[in-house]
């Protein structure tokens, strides 16, 4: 079997399952330290936690990043990849299929439209083509 297959494989399984357990035990530790009252740790001998501050401010500031991302930053670099309208990227590209002679009487092959054949059958108001 390939080595970046992605079939499973007897490690990747067990990374997998260790991620599991691991996820779910910081996600009870963090509820335990979120929801149990500062005295009761204290009284199990856990003094060493941060401050109960923290179990709100960190979600919030990872969700307002993610909010920041996902409407400024994510599609600001998406501005900035696409090239622009007069860019030949645009119309054509290595993946460009043109068109190759077909046989009479058959189902033409597929192949991309050329972008003025395009903009004439949509922008030209005169059938002068």
């Amino acid at each position: 079997m390939s080595e970046h297959s992605p079939a499973p494989t007897s490690s990747r399984s067990v990374y997998g399952f260790v991620l599991y357990l691991g996820s779910y035990s910081l996600l009870i530790m963090y509820l335990i330290w979120a929801y149990i009252p500062t005295p009761w740790l204290h009284a199990l001998g856990l003094t060493y936690w941060p401050q109960k501050y923290w179990a709100i401010a960190v979600p919030v500031f990872v969700c307002c990043s993610l909010f920041i991302f996902a409407l400024l930053i994510y599609p600001g670099i998406n501005l900035v990849m696409t090239p622009s309208l007069a860019s030949l990227q645009t119309i054509t590209d290595e993946y460009t299929r043109l068109p190759k002679p077909a046989v009479p009487h058959s189902i033409p092959p597929i192949y991309d439209l050329p972008i003025s054949d395009v903009c004439r059958k949509l922008y030209l108001k005169r059938k002068t083509y």
